[in-house]
């Protein structure tokens, strides 16, 4: 993707009972309708420790997509979505960016069952000591936990409509199995950094088989 690539964090909580609904309308209406839109990514993550109940996670090459006409007429078309999203009972949208270090050109697209979201508040000299030190050393301590990729994110344009209440620094961490406790919580980075941090996210992908392993593929 493009230097002007984004990622998309759009969290919600649901009742329980009205989340197998949700999961049905997002992969077979509301993610082929976004990635139609322009959206290369998709996916939805379902709690398994902090955050709200659902994270979805979208990439795209450019912040314009969140302004297109596809994009607002995507949603005008989709009967479902109001009903489905009224049962929220919270929620915050958020726009992130690549730090210039770490540009999207050096990340696969997202594609992981599991994955880990660290929020944090951060000046631009402890944003720059965390890079100087994933590039150091830290990228391979997660990749040695079982880490598959990491995206380094800051808070970008925000959305045309839905605003955020989250700090201006994350880190994506995408695994293929269930993070182990010491590598999916903020205090798997140095303290040293000086990090503020804000409420964390670890999920599983909504599909059935990051659950029911004769399901995965080799």
């Amino acid at each position: 993707m493009s230097g002007d690539a984004i990622v998309y964090v759009a969290e919600l909580d649901l009742p329980e009972d009205a989340r197998r609904d949700f999961f049905a309308w997002y992969a077979g209406r509301h993610a082929p309708d976004l990635h139609q839109a322009g959206f290369s990514t998709c996916t939805s993550y379902r709690a398994v420790e902090g955050g709200m109940a659902i994270v979805d996670l979208y990439e795209t090459p450019r912040w314009e997509v969140l302004a297109s006409e596809a994009y607002r007429r995507a949603g005008e078309r989709d009967g479902y979505a109001a009903p489905l999203l009224a049962a929220r009972t919270d929620f915050t949208h958020t726009v992130y960016a690549y730090h210039p270090r770490w540009p999207a050109s050096r990340c696969a697209p997202l594609d992981a069952d599991w994955v880990t979201l660290l929020r944090f508040g951060a000046s631009e000299a402890a944003e720059a000591a965390l890079l100087d030190w994933l590039e150091a050393e830290g990228a391979a301590r997660f990749a040695a936990a079982g880490a598959r990729q990491l995206r380094p994110l800051r808070r970008g344009r925000d959305h045309p409509v839905l605003k955020s209440r989250r700090p201006r620094c994350a880190l994506v961490v995408e695994w293929v199995e269930p993070p182990p406790d010491h590598a999916h919580r903020l205090d798997a980075l140095p303290a040293r950094l000086g990090l503020e941090p804000d409420l964390g996210f670890t999920g599983v992908r909504t599909h059935p088989w990051p659950d029911r392993v004769a399901l995965r593929l080799d």
